[in-house]
């Protein structure tokens, strides 16, 4: 009795830890979350007290509320270091406002951003619509609301948009794809001062069957499998294989999982596009992304074959995806001792605990 309950605890605790390793489908996309992850909406929501303020004339460093946008303010002056910058744009245009905030009434008043009457608009539009974030499909008319802000003009409130956007469930990305101009995006991923912003866009470019961003995508994927290249990968593998739904995955299988081919970190960037590709068939019934996540499935049986080390990453798919497949892989890629991290290997023991509950995706050969 004393061994089950050891074994049971070790499991549950195996199946915690396991919860922080494996991303939800209806979750952030893995691939497109940009820097930084908190955004304006989100200190907007999480403090009770948001202001636009001024400069008090001739009292530097000494603020006024202009207006309060949320919760009470006594109307005193606020003492607060701002950028001397931000300092000089206030005294040149008197129409513009900073945003403070702070949590309690006892806190610190806190610099959020520069606000100019346009982008006033927005935080106004933000907490108007805050109210109708939360519960059953919070997220979705979050990212719906957002969404339409990805084409303004003002570029502090696309950037805010493409943050929110950014880190939508994969789904809600592909739906609102077709907001975004194709000529918008293609000059977007141009930029390379904003490189480490570019997956969202590249995903979105997956869904266009514009022969144009077709051949980009495949070109991509083709010159990072030649150069080793790693920025923006998974992103571009995940575009490719929408774009090229056919050969999509046999492309990328071929140029990433022979023997000797890839290195750890471009198969963690390779897999995490796939991940995303699989994750969503959990969310639909359509036999497309169905089959599609078991021709992934299939990929995965030669990686395994080829780069064992990566084990724990198909398990912890395999978990999240609720399938059973690979099982004898799984269990003598463990048994042989394959360098596998601590955190690969418990995710291989927690899957192959609760792999006979799991469906079975049948022959994979």
């Amino acid at each position: 009795m004393g061994f089950t309950i050891s074994a049971n605890k070790s499991l549950v605790a195996l199946a915690i830890v396991l919860t922080l390793l494996v991303t939800s489908a209806g979750e952030s996309c893995i691939i497109c979350v940009p820097l930084p992850k908190i955004t304006h909406a989100d200190h907007l929501l999480e403090n009770e007290y948001v202001l636009l303020a001024r400069e008090k004339t001739g009292e530097p460093y000494s603020f006024i509320s202009v207006e309060v946008l949320k919760g009470p303010f006594d109307q005193q002056d606020i003492k607060l270091f701002i950028p001397s910058n931000t300092r000089r744009m206030l005294r040149v245009n008197p129409e513009d406002t900073i945003v403070l905030m702070r949590r309690t009434a006892k806190a610190e008043w806190k610099y959020l951003t520069y606000a100019d009457p346009e982008y006033r608009k927005f935080i106004r539009a933000i907490l108007s619509n805050s109210g109708r974030w939360s519960g059953a499909g919070a997220k979705r008319r979050r990212t719906t609301f957002f969404a339409a802000y990805l084409t303004h003009n003002h570029r502090s409130i696309r950037e805010q948009a493409y943050l929110e956007v950014g880190r939508a469930p994969y789904a809600s990305i592909k739906t609102i794809s077709a907001s975004v101009p194709r000529e918008q995006i293609r000059e977007f991923l141009t930029n390379w001062q904003l490189i480490e912003w570019h997956s969202l866009y590249i995903l979105m470019l997956g869904q266009s069957q514009h022969p144009d961003n077709r051949d980009l995508t495949y070109k991509k994927v083709q010159v990072a499998a030649r150069f080793g290249l790693t920025t923006n990968l998974s992103a571009w593998i995940a575009a490719f294989i929408e774009a090229h739904p056919d050969v999509g995955v046999d492309t990328v299988e071929a140029l990433y999982f022979i023997p000797g081919r890839s290195t750890r970190a471009e198969l963690k960037e390779v897999l995490k596009g796939l991940s995303v590709l699989g994750s969503e068939a959990v969310m639909t019934a359509d036999p497309v992304i169905a089959n599609r996540r078991r021709r992934i499935i299939q990929s995965y049986a030669v990686l395994l074959d080829h780069y064992p080390m990566m084990a724990g990453w198909v398990a912890k798919d395999l978990t999240s995806w609720q399938l059973r497949a690979l099982v004898d892989r799984l269990q003598r890629i463990q048994t042989n001792g394959a360098m596998l991290d601590p955190s690969s290997n418990l995710a291989i023991t927690y899957y192959l605990s609760t792999a006979e509950r799991f469906p079975a995706v049948g022959r994979l050969d």
